[in-house]
């Protein structure tokens, strides 16, 4: 494995558990407007990320 394809691993695993973990607060607190834009924007660059990385 290149170092790029390392490097976007990682960032695919930090993502990952960014959403998860916005998720599980959403969860908790489902009328909070700033943890649902939170989880937006992050699953937006999870996928984005995840387009750019499988080409």
């Amino acid at each position: 494995m290149s170092e790029s394809q390392s490097a976007a691993t990682a960032q695919v695993e930090v993502l990952q558990q960014r959403v998860t973990g916005l998720f599980v607060e959403l969860c908790g607190d489902p009328d909070n407007a700033a943890a649902a834009t939170a989880v937006d924007q992050a699953l937006h660059d999870l996928d984005a990320l995840l387009a750019a990385t499988t080409g």
